[in-house]
């Protein structure tokens, strides 16, 4: 079907009772206040460079700045991304004639479009009022402060940000804290416990012989760093891509595997399994680089110590067993200790670790596997095989889908075990590839930044389940929300989530346009646009410390978050935390490195590698010459990568990984999955970050609206047809979307592009799995059951 800009707009975004994107309709044209933007009267010509900071690649560009307007992006020819249709459609952003203008409190119902235009004043004295008159009553906990949408570090989330600052001053330390994430609590997590930090291989990337896109598509999610592997595959590298459809990266790919959703976990042991049994591993490495070789007690599941051993510890106080000597000893005093083998020390039996990963992945036959994931035994071979003798070899996940499911912790602790089993864990164009950066490794001056206040958190929620504890007002009521810049869609079971904000006595928000989170506010505040403030990048998506360098003079009456946060702390009695302009809250978070403002509005993007004052590492590494864990330490408790998690096994988790059946499928909930037996994919479109950039024109005439995917087989037995339109339900709720027909997606699946508001009622998020997952609180958003029909 040809879709057209006509089209698109005669189908628009409906709000307030029949206000339609692309109309004159006053809610999306700054509540009736249209008129051209007022540029400064200069002649002046200039040109900015700034980074783009939503939860993508942040690439850096340069903005033209003419008679006080921005009038064009171009690439920074300096840096190594260049920004795509996304970060050029920033201009669209900037001068979006929806954008909100205006201070506004809402006069009608939550939700029924009715509101007053007040002025700055007016509005921070009513957000002011309310949020002392909650604290003063309830006590400070019972305000929920949540920012989001980007990732610089001025208005970083709640977990970075000035938000997160301002909920502690406002607390004086007691706070409500959100926990887990979104977007990577597992994987995060998962590499925490295997060898200490987060890492990535983007330096080397292009050097890999064999790249395994597990639960990725970079063609169309991460397309700045593609030209990475493309450069692999010019040299003759060898790609496989693991996804339950046939992706873009699929497409050009050497091979093509597509496991059940929330299965991958029974793939990784499948090949782990061949791996040992044909002993394709690196015993090298293993043995000095690894704790398989650890004494486990057989009889607490718990790493033998040396006390218990009854010898003298290292400084690891682990024990292994030196067939020399024929006893234990420290792992430091021998060469070579026992790999396989079971013991008896002291009366307590005892195992290798490594023995006891074989047990476990010997379950998973190449014939077991293909039976829970329907992957052909044959291919599971073939990749255990390839993966194993093809080096470097880099599995490239990043924020795989496969990590948003119930065990993604364990997923993505056995992406990291397949690497170290393997050796290519410190090769150059090896590794696993997920994040890194100043953020995670870098000397921020973060403690002081957002903490004035010891820390003194009266109870804590789970990112995913904010919906449900809202609405049941657990750990207790939570009466007043500061929202910004988030996309409350994103939420699973956004619905829930939905109805839950409705309940505050009191919910502000702070944004661009009047998101789902503004439609039901009481008081709604413009927040300035990326060109419009200063501010850092220096995330862990890259590996480099940029300015985000103000290009023009705020629009309208928008204001800064860091102004809006410095005006709102006068009023509530803590004005002496948020003394600062946003250039000095920059230099203050950077003043640790050595850099400032100045420095690098000279300097431009500035590599965190380079300078030992940068990372907290403290090496200096010439460019392209940088690998983690060949330059860098393993920071677990034995200084080796943990296949038995010292981490989980003090937590009480299970630490070592297997397959764990997701808490919504056929094998944990068989009559949920009678009743919907299809498994929910929720894709990443390269007109999206989640939910930002769903009203930009150029973007929206490209996807006008969210879709659904189903294999031939799958529709057919449902009687749809291609551009049926058709209901994707469970008992979350409903959607209803035009029905694709694609035989790239495999059967049991269901695809829904994810990226629309709820307003929109394309948003995928209404039906996704909010339970959290096994160890981190991570997002289940892809162990999320459905059924699709055609609709009458």
């Amino acid at each position: 079907m040809e879709i057209t800009r006509r089209k698109f707009i005669g189908g628009g975004l409906a709000l307030g009772g029949g206000l339609v994107l692309g109309s004159t309709g006053p809610i999306l044209r700054g509540l009736g206040y249209t008129g051209k933007v007022q540029a400064a009267p200069t002649t002046e010509e200039k040109v900015v460079r700034t980074a783009c900071n939503p939860e993508c690649n942040h690439c850096g560009y340069m903005v033209h700045v003419r008679n006080g307007r921005a009038v064009r992006i171009k690439p920074d020819p300096k840096f190594y991304l260049r920004p795509c249709l996304r970060g050029y459609s920033r201009l669209q952003w900037t001068y979006h004639p929806d954008r909100l203008k205006y201070p506004f409190k809402r006069v009608g119902e939550r939700g029924e479009g009715k509101w007053e235009r007040i002025s700055w004043d007016e509005a921070l004295d009513l957000v002011a009022k309310n949020l002392d008159s909650i604290r003063s009553k309830y006590g400070p906990q019972s305000v929920l402060f949540y920012g989001g949408a980007v990732m610089s570090t001025l208005r970083f989330g709640y977990d970075f940000g000035l938000s997160k600052r301002f909920a502690n001053a406002f607390g004086k330390g007691a706070t409500t804290d959100l926990v887990g994430s979104l977007c990577c609590a597992a994987q995060g997590e998962g590499e925490t416990a295997m060898v200490g930090y987060r890492c990535n291989v983007w330096d080397t990337l292009s050097d890999a012989r064999m790249i395994i896109n597990w639960g990725h598509n970079p063609a169309q999610s991460y397309h700045a760093h593609w030209y990475l592997i493309a450069d692999a595959l010019d040299a003759g590298a060898r790609m496989v891509t693991i996804d339950p459809r046939f992706s873009d990266t699929a497409a050009k790919s050497d091979s093509w595997l597509a496991p059940l959703p929330s299965t991958d976990l029974a793939l990784s042991m499948g090949m782990i399994n061949i791996i040992i049994q044909e002993s394709l591993y690196d015993k090298n490495y293993v043995l000095k680089k690894t704790n398989l070789p650890f004494l486990v007690n057989e009889a607490t599941g718990k790493l033998l110590r040396a006390k218990e051993a009854g010898i003298t510890p290292d400084n690891t106080d682990f024990v292994v067993w030196d067939p020399v000597k024929n006893g234990p000893a420290s792992p430091s005093s021998v060469t070579e200790p026992a790999l396989e083998g079971q013991f008896t020390i002291n009366t307590i039996h005892v195992r290798t670790v490594f023995s006891r990963l074989k047990e476990r992945a010997f379950q998973y036959s190449p014939q077991k596997v293909e039976e829970i994931t329907g992957v052909a035994k044959e291919k599971v071979e073939e990749l255990a095989r390839d993966y194993a003798t093809i080096k470097p070899a880099t599995i490239n996940s990043v924020m795989s889908g496969a990590q948003r499911t119930s065990s993604g912790e364990y997923f993505v602790a056995s992406l990291v075990c397949l690497s170290a089993l393997t050796g290519n864990l410190p090769l150059p164009g090896g590794g696993v590839n997920d994040l890194g950066g100043p953020l995670v490794h870098g000397t921020l001056n973060l403690g002081e930044f957002l903490l004035p206040y010891p820390p003194a958190p009266k109870g804590q929620i789970p990112m995913s389940q904010l919906g449900e504890m809202l609405d049941e007002g657990k750990p207790y009521p939570i009466k007043g929300v500061y929202w910004q810049g988030a996309g409350l869609g994103q939420y699973p079971n956004s619905g829930r989530l939905m109805k839950a904000m409705k309940k505050a006595d009191f919910l502000v928000v702070a944004d661009n346009f009047f998101t789902d989170a503004a439609s039901i506010a009481d008081v709604v505040l413009p927040a300035a646009t990326l060109f419009e403030y200063t501010d850092l990048m220096a995330s862990h998506v890259n590996e480099y410390y940029q300015l985000i360098d103000q290009a023009i003079e705020p629009l309208w009456e928008s204001r800064s978050d860091p102004q809006i946060y410095r005006e709102l702390a006068k009023r509530l009695g803590f004005g002496e935390y948020f003394d600062k302009t946003d250039e000095e809250w920059v230099d203050f978070v950077l003043k640790n490195t050595g850099l400032s403002v100045k420095t690098l509005r000279e300097r431009g993007a500035v590599w965190a590698w380079g300078d030992e004052r940068l990372n907290n590492f403290g090496i200096k590494r010439e460019p392209g010459d940088f690998v983690f864990f060949r330059d860098t330490p393993i920071r677990t408790p034995s200084g080796r990568v943990e296949f038995h998690a010292t981490r989980w096994e003090d937590k009480g988790f299970e630490p070592m990984v297997d397959y764990f059946p997701p808490k919504e499928g056929k094998e944990k909930t068989p009559e949920l999955a009678q009743k919907y037996p299809l498994h929910l994919v929720n894709a990443k479109i390269r007109t999206k970050v989640h939910s930002s950039f769903a009203l930009m024109p150029w973007l929206s005439e490209i996807y006008p609206k969210g879709w659904v995917e189903l294999n031939p087989k799958d529709a057919e037995n449902r009687g749809i047809q291609e551009g049926d339109k058709a209901e994707v339900l469970n008992d979350r709720g409903k959607l209803t979307l035009t029905a694709r027909i694609n035989p790239g997606v495999r059967s049991g699946v269901a695809v829904v592009q994810n990226g629309w508001w709820i307003q929109q009622g394309t948003n995928s998020s209404i039906l996704t799995n909010d339970a959290p997952s096994a160890i981190a609180n991570g997002h289940t958003l892809n162990s999320t059951l459905v059924e699709v029909r055609r609709a009458q």
